[in-house]
């Protein structure tokens, strides 16, 4: 997700094509051409401008419910149900890659959540995930906890508070720190002990295939591999 507002103009985005399966968005206001997935402007009279990206999960309806119970929630028009793809990703799974994986372990259309912090990026395959939901982890110096809840329910923090860093155990569906005691919900805030109140910064996810994360991430590494 990104923020429409670049170098103080709101601009207004369209679909206009795909470039290596993923795709470019134009705005009305420029005629530029952006990347959908770098929010990078590669081509027209704002090329080299970077959207700033706003922070945003990838959550079951139940979840967002208990944690936003007054948030609102997009769906679709009863009238043009008729038009809406009732299984898009299934029929995109089909189609040839463009990108070349040959050289990798991992098949082109493997489902990762990939994460990038200070530079470095890592691929976390979905199945992994789902066999253990809570990992620790550091990348680019910086000590992660990724934590799954299934599916796409993923949401992945720095474990640093006021400097310190955690090891933190899955308790339930909590985790807890071992220094304080403190227990942490999966909004990556501590609900109990000495650290109640606090919450861990929350570092972005995007769900890829995997030969769409290595075109853009060259240089990721593989959790585990």
């Amino acid at each position: 997700m990104w923020a429409r507002t670049v170098q103080g103009q709101r601009l207004t985005f369209h679909l206009a094509g795909i470039h290596n399966q993923n795709f470019i968005m134009r705005d009305e206001e420029s005629g530029s051409f952006w990347q959908q997935v770098s929010g990078r402007c590669i081509a027209g009279p704002m090329q080299g401008a970077q959207l700033e990206r706003v922070h945003s999960d990838e959550l079951t309806l139940a979840q967002f419910v208990a944690e936003a119970p007054h948030g609102s929630v997009l769906v679709g028009e009863a009238e043009f149900a008729d038009e809406y793809e009732p299984d898009w990703e299934a029929g995109i799974a089909k189609l040839p890659t463009v990108v070349d994986t040959s050289d990798s372990e991992l098949a082109a259309r493997t489902l990762i959540a990939g994460v990038e912090v200070e530079g470095a990026a890592r691929a976390y395959l979905a199945q992994d995930l789902e066999r253990t939901p809570v990992l620790i982890d550091e990348l680019g110096r910086v000590p992660l906890l990724v934590w799954s809840r299934g599916g796409r329910t993923l949401r992945v923090f720095e474990r640093r508070i006021d400097g310190v860093e955690l090891l933190l155990v899955p308790e339930g569906e909590r985790v807890r720190d071992a220094d304080t005691g403190s227990v942490w919900d999966f909004r990556g805030c501590a609900v109990g002990g000495p650290r109640a109140g606090k919450c861990l910064r929350g570092v972005q996810v995007l769900w890829d295939y995997w030969f769409d994360w290595r075109g853009y991430h060259p240089d990721t590494s593989v959790h585990g591999r």
